[in-house]
């Protein structure tokens, strides 16, 4: 009865905070504790469907619920920061779903508990019910033998986040999305159990040894799942005191700059998490051709950008702004800007103040292991690393000779990218401010900071791919010049080995006096801000926000 009131008292909160939510957006709701909140309901309702009792068929329904909800909310959540035109970044049937689990919660709850007040009957075995028929026995074992399957996933979740060498391309899907698959899990163990008891002699003798250990499997897998949530903490305070000691604390402490600059209040809140990071309107430009080759090696390409441009008081774009180039990755061989350059940190940055370009650039078609990957058409080609680091070049020329129509300041240029796009990140910065490769990059931008997000610096020639040694490795263009840095690496990359971060860190520490910092994610995977609401993303965009506004 105790733990049934305090199960209904949860769903009710949830559900009013989802409202209120839904009616007035607030990242910070009941001072950052709401995500908590419905944590706890989740969690709650699980466990008030295990308890069993009458209503049998309400915890099945519920269960089902549950474990599609954990699926789709996140895919939703994604594709809805995904994408350019939506300039909330968020999904109304994220906060629909969610409305309809609490309330249904609730309502469970409630129904139990005046049932115990009207029963009270001690000897009522709310475990026994009459068999089912032959056919809906061998339906019912059907599908418990399909979730012991997708139970049995689990470990392979297990192996991803706790695995330190996985090379594996789906470990980007799994930590950042970890809390989603613990509660998906332990939901799929219990529907498993609560299946498995639904006919009081139906099943073996040892189905409780089985159900035992399937229900030890579920809360063994929910709660390595939230190991990378349980240490956000730690993540938090190692990056704060990386920051600090690169860039200073003047822009973590002084509560006027956060305000004047409109920053993030808090590294991490589990309400964006469930919900969704919110973003607000933006002036947007897609598909703006920059490039059109017509001879030799690059014959028949045609590359794009996207540009996102804060809007002003009248409803025009903000004049002379600070700019972010992002670089997609990919391999050098796939990926594109948009849905696969994570577009919600284009919207969180234009919202900041900066006007953001997404842009493309050629891609090698040469690696058959790469042939069935879906990229346009008209960035392929046998390209190399200098031939990338030309088109990205011929954008920097463009953007210098366009600037006035994008409001674009060329004296406060930063430029960031994710694995292959942290590569040629890093070689175009560097670049730039070194001098070395004026006649591939426009000299006329002043890099202000480089922000690689685990750079594969010196990969390329792994998947075939060569160029100019110090592009292919552009670690050894850092000098007197090179500007500030700060670096995203997960723990537990898998695909680019962690070791390359903290080389292009030692080596501005040897070689420049620009301050940089490395800022690791614990237990995070390659592509670990795939999911920009998830926790590693949150973290690192308080931090870069701060970065590129000190140093502007």
């Amino acid at each position: 009865m105790v733990l049934r009131s305090i199960i209904t008292g949860l769903n009710i909160l949830a559900l009013a905070g989802s409202i209120t939510y839904l009616i007035h957006p607030t990242p910070y709701l009941f001072f950052n504790l709401y995500g908590y909140v419905i944590l706890l309901t989740l969690l709650g309702n699980i466990i008030l469907a295990y308890s069993g009792g009458m209503y049998r068929y309400l915890d099945y329904c519920y269960l089902l619920i549950h474990i599609v909800s954990m699926l789709l909310i996140p895919i939703m959540n994604t594709l809805a920061s995904s994408n350019v035109q939506n300039k909330t970044s968020q999904s109304i049937f994220v906060l629909i779903l969610y409305n309809a689990i609490f309330l249904y919660g609730a309502a469970s709850a409630g129904l139990r508990i005046k049932y115990d007040i009207k029963s009270r009957k001690s000897d009522f075995d709310t475990k026994t019910q009459a068999r089912s028929g032959r056919f809906r026995n061998i339906i019912r074992w059907i599908v418990v033998l399909l979730l012991c399957l997708v139970l049995f996933f689990g470990f392979f979740l297990i192996y991803i986040i706790l695995g330190k060498d996985t090379n594996n391309m789906i470990e980007v899907f799994i930590p950042e999305y970890a809390i989603f698959w613990g509660l998906l899990m332990l939901g799929v163990s219990i529907l498993i159990v609560k299946l498995m008891w639904r006919n009081k002699g139906s099943v073996p003798d040892f189905s409780p040894t089985i159900n035992k250990i399937i229900l030890a499997a579920g809360i063994i897998i929910c709660a390595i799942c939230l190991v990378p949530f349980a240490v956000v903490p730690f993540t938090i305070r190692d990056a704060d005191s990386a920051y600090r000691e690169a860039f200073g604390s003047g822009y973590l402490d002084d509560k006027s700059i956060i305000e004047q600059f409109g920053f993030t209040r808090s590294p991490f809140s589990l309400q964006n998490y469930f919900f969704g990071t919110r973003t607000n309107d933006y002036i947007i430009k897609e598909n703006v051709l920059y490039y059109n080759g017509t001879d030799g090696l690059d014959a028949g390409i045609k590359l794009h950008f996207d540009a996102y441009m804060p809007l002003a008081d009248n409803g025009n774009f903000q004049r002379r702004n600070s700019v972010l180039i992002r670089i997609h990755g990919g391999s050098w061989t796939m990926g594109d800007k948009g849905l696969s350059n994570y577009s919600e940190t284009n919207k969180h940055f234009v919202n900041l103040g900066y006007v953001v370009f997404d842009i493309q650039y050629g891609l090698n078609d040469q690696n058959p292991s790469f042939a069935s990957s879906v990229v346009p058409a008209s960035v392929k080609g046998n390209f190399n690393i200098d031939d990338m680091v030309r088109h990205i070049g011929i954008f920097t020329t463009y953007l210098a000779d366009h600037a006035d129509e994008y409001g674009a300041d060329l004296n406060s240029v930063f430029i960031s990218g994710g694995s292959a796009g942290g590569q040629l990140a890093v070689a175009t910065a560097l670049g730039i401010t070194s001098g070395k490769y004026t006649g591939l990059l426009d000299s006329r931008l002043r890099v202000r900071g480089l922000i690689p997000f685990y750079p594969a610096n010196s990969l390329s020639p792994h998947v075939g791919i060569g160029g100019t040694p110090d592009l292919v490795n552009p670690v050894a263009l850092v000098d007197e010049n090179s500007p500030p840095c700060l670096i995203y690496h997960g723990t537990h990359d898998g695909i680019v080995d962690p070791k390359y971060a903290s080389i292009l860190r030692n080596t501005y520490m040897d070689n420049s006096s620009a301050p940089c910092a490395l800022l690791w994610m614990y237990f995070a995977s390659h592509g670990s801000d795939f999911y920009t609401p998830g926790y590693y993303n949150q973290v690192f965009m308080y931090y870069m926000e701060r970065f590129m506004s000190q140093y502007k």
